[in-house]
């Protein structure tokens, strides 16, 4: 099946929602949203039921937020037995709602996440800037990655060069239902540096030091990083 598309207006999804009786996570469509029905067909009103129901009531969720120059584009991607679906806000007090095969799923993803050559930025700029011409690659503290304009040098080399680097960032978080009824997760986390991505891969730790390891990254490379969590939500809540 050819993923299917279709743009709504907030109220058009809103009224979707509403008939299917069902709830969507916060900040994909506005909660004061005014149901709007449309004219559809029988079929297609079959069709944006699945649609819907598939969004609403997954066996596994990717939630997804990039935050890039001039703009943040937010996505939920849910798949349950062999279809996969997906919502993105857009522009314009509009989303767009699509149905895909299951299998699809990672070539879906990746709509979420744009090359950082697409961006813009100057280029000059980042080639002036020592060091912002070598990938980013080792362990650090998480901690020491965060950032305020006001903080001096950590004086951990690679983590200032991070810190210096850093335009952007993406999140993915993945869900689904344990069988005792909980909550399974896992999370993917990039950065944007300078011209390219970087990955956060989590290191195990039993002393209560979360650290990650910095790893360049291309843009597609990031359904390989959601899949192990997708297979290990799967497992875990008797998926099959």
């Amino acid at each position: 099946m050819t993923a299917r598309r279709i743009v709504l207006s907030h109220g058009e999804m809103a009224a979707l929602v509403e008939r299917a009786g069902v709830t969507l996570p916060p900040g994909l469509v506005p909660e004061d949203a005014a149901p709007k029905e449309r004219e559809w067909t029988p079929e297609e009103e079959q069709a944006l039921a699945v649609n819907v129901a598939v969004l609403a009531k997954p066996v596994v969720a990717v939630r997804i937020e990039t935050a890039v120059p001039g703009r943040v584009l937010r996505g939920l991607f849910s798949v349950s037995g062999n279809l996969g679906a997906s919502l993105f806000p857009l522009a314009g007090e509009a989303v767009e709602l699509s149905l895909f095969n299951a299998t699809d799923l990672g070539r879906e993803l990746l709509r979420a996440v744009p090359e950082p050559a697409d961006l813009g930025g100057n280029s000059v700029q980042f080639a002036l800037n020592p060091g912002t011409s070598e990938p980013l690659t080792g362990t650090v503290d998480l901690a020491d990655l965060a950032w305020h304009p006001w903080m001096p040098p950590h004086g951990d080399e690679l983590a200032d060069r991070a810190r210096t680097q850093t335009r952007g960032s993406l999140s993915a978080l993945i869900t689904g239902r344990a069988p005792d009824g909980g909550v399974l997760a896992g999370q993917v986390a990039w950065l944007l540096t300078g011209t390219r991505w970087t990955g956060l891969r989590p290191i195990p730790d039993g002393d209560g030091t979360r650290q990650v390891t910095l790893e360049p990254v291309d843009r597609a490379d990031f359904p390989t990083w959601v899949a192990p969590h997708l297979t290990a939500v799967l497992e875990a809540g008797g998926a099959s």
